[in-house]
């Protein structure tokens, strides 16, 4: 005798065991679904880091390229610690140093730590006992005992050139005490030189002078980078 059907139901009911085809029909059904199913709540998940990411990258974009405007094209170099010198790589301005042997002072582009040096122009009013350079006063109130030390990067645009670097002491408007380094710049490339004081009287106030020797008229002696410090 034959299965009836529960008379509630309008519709006989499918029975899935005698058609293959439905069979199939319904399981496609159920991949699509649960296919479906899983890439909203992937995309409910990642749409929102996805949009908040988006204006981080054009920040990033708009930081890149002001620092391109702006950064100075040479490799920034920090302080040194305990320079006793303030702007000592020219990178803002020439404040506090004096030229010496009628010299001329300029800023220029090409310095070894970051993107200025100073270049000192001897031109045709070089006079005096001191050759053509460039001096800063008033460094540092010497400590008798102390020695100093002052390094300086510098270039030459003339073969065979010399550079003369000096750490006085001055007291009552005299140099109560010095040393004096000299030294053969053979080519144009960048070289350090240094100088070092032991300081002899006490309350004397410290100077640095770098000068050049052997400058033609239309030749010049860049310097970059100045450290004074303690030994």
């Amino acid at each position: 005798m034959a299965a009836r059907s529960p008379r509630h139901l309008a519709e006989r009911p499918v029975r899935f065991g005698r058609s293959r085809p439905r069979v199939v029909f319904l399981a496609a059904l159920l991949s699509i679904a649960l296919l479906t199913l899983v890439i909203g709540i992937a995309t409910r998940g990642e749409g929102p880091a996805r949009r908040g990411a988006a204006p981080a990258t054009t920040a990033q974009r708009g930081r890149g390229a002001a620092t391109a405007a702006t950064e100075p094209a040479g490799e920034q170099i920090r302080p040194t610690p305990g320079n006793l010198l303030q702007g000592a790589d020219f990178e803002r301005d020439l404040a506090g140093w004096i030229p010496l042997g009628g010299a001329r002072l300029q800023r220029v582009e090409g310095g070894t730590s970051g993107r200025w040096a100073v270049a000192v122009d001897p031109g045709a009013a070089t006079a005096g006992p001191v050759g053509p350079g460039l001096t800063r006063r008033g460094l540092a109130s010497a400590r008798a005992g102390t020695t100093y030390e002052a390094s300086v990067w510098v270039r030459a645009t003339v073969p065979d050139a010399q550079v003369i670097l000096a750490l006085h002491e001055e007291a009552g408007g005299r140099v109560a005490s010095s040393d004096m380094a000299a030294y053969g710049v053979p080519d144009d490339g960048w070289r350090q030189l240094a100088v070092e004081h032991r300081a002899r009287v006490p309350g004397s106030s410290l100077v640095l002078e770098i000068t050049g020797v052997d400058l033609a008229e239309d030749g010049r002696l860049l310097v970059d980078l100045v450290v004074v410090q303690v030994e």
